[in-house]
């Protein structure tokens, strides 16, 4: 399948009408540098402060790099991995980066209204070396629902080449409405089949600054982190237009473990804190049948499926080493 490079979208930034035309066409907008340097970093260094504590990197390593212990892996939502997960979840320097100007005015372009950001923020902290979880190709309107006019931006928190596993979009796959669902391993649990679909991939290194926005329905995939021996930190932040329908998930914690209120103890300001609270918010019912298509063909718990895997893996390496 052809693999194209993304289409920086800059150049649009005092053009309206060609962001909304770009999105509507590709599904996708890239922008090159656009956000602070400092407050990327910030983040950064706030998770991996976490992962280290737990460790997780390399002793006498610096902590910024990222660089995993080699053979120690997890992802969510193994107890391990949650415990760390949690931690993050509470991070306000997480959270504030959602609410980055630049991104906001990009989104009420491309939806001619003002921007409700999702409440419920997420952090993907991916382990190198760790490819049988690599995201598989996925759209995320089955887990966001409300309204299909959600873009998510995804932003990694480091420079991100390919090799470290980035973020790959398939142009125009959003016009094509909902595909099939699988299991799969992966954040999210479910992927889709992309073989025969009629539409190209578009990916490329990524720089600390950039961010891709992308439309729920555009299939996309995480890239696997072959050969390095870091960490690969990433967020993603959802938007909508304020007045397009959400269910009400959107706007709690992810993975909803924890309270608003014991995320927001020991905060420094509250300017953040239920930003959404003055809104008339327009909820609707969040529909489980493709959760429960996927969680029927499993047969088995996801966390039973990541033990089996691990399993089946670790007894290949015992055979080709034996």
């Amino acid at each position: 399948m052809q693999t194209t490079e993304f289409l920086e979208s800059n150049g649009a930034l005092d053009n309206p009408e060609e962001l909304k035309n770009r999105a509507r066409r590709d599904g996708y907008l890239f922008f090159r540098g656009l956000l602070k340097e400092d407050a990327l970093l910030t983040v950064r260094r706030h998770i991996l402060e976490l992962c280290q504590k737990a460790g997780w990197l390399e002793k006498g390593s610096d902590a910024m790099g990222g660089r995993a212990v080699p053979g120690v892996a997890y992802v969510e939502p193994q107890p391990e991995f949650m415990v760390v997960y949690d931690e993050v979840m509470k991070l306000e320097s997480f959270h504030s980066l959602a609410h980055e100007p630049v991104i906001l005015d990009i989104c009420r372009k491309v939806f001619s209204e003002e921007v409700l950001i999702h409440a419920r923020n997420i952090a993907r902290i991916i382990f190198p070396q760790n490819t049988e979880f690599t995201t598989p190709s996925h759209q995320d309107y089955i887990y966001i629902q409300g309204t299909p006019d959600t873009y998510t931006a995804w932003i990694p928190l480091s420079d991100c080449p390919k090799e470290l596993g980035g973020l790959s979009v398939m142009v125009g796959s959003h016009r094509a409405g909902i595909f099939k669902v699988r299991a799969a391993l992966g954040a999210g649990g479910a992927g889709i089949d992309t073989e025969n679909l009629p539409y190209s991939w578009t990916e490329g290194d990524y720089r600390l600054g950039d961010f891709i926005l992308f439309h729920s329905m555009t299939v996309h995939k995480g890239l696997p982190n072959l050969t390095t021996s870091s960490m690969r930190l990433s967020v993603d932040y959802r938007y909508q237009g304020r007045s397009q329908p959400l269910v009400e998930s959107s706007m709690q914690p992810h993975y909803g473990k924890l309270s608003w209120e014991e995320i927001y103890k020991g905060w420094k300001s509250t300017k953040f804190q239920y930003f959404w609270k003055d809104f008339k918010l327009n909820y609707v019912p969040f529909d489980r049948s493709p959760h429960d298509k996927v969680a029927r063909e499993r047969g088995v718990s996801y966390l039973e499926a990541i033990e089996r895997e691990r399993v089946a893996k670790a007894g290949g390496k015992m055979g080709e080493e034996g």
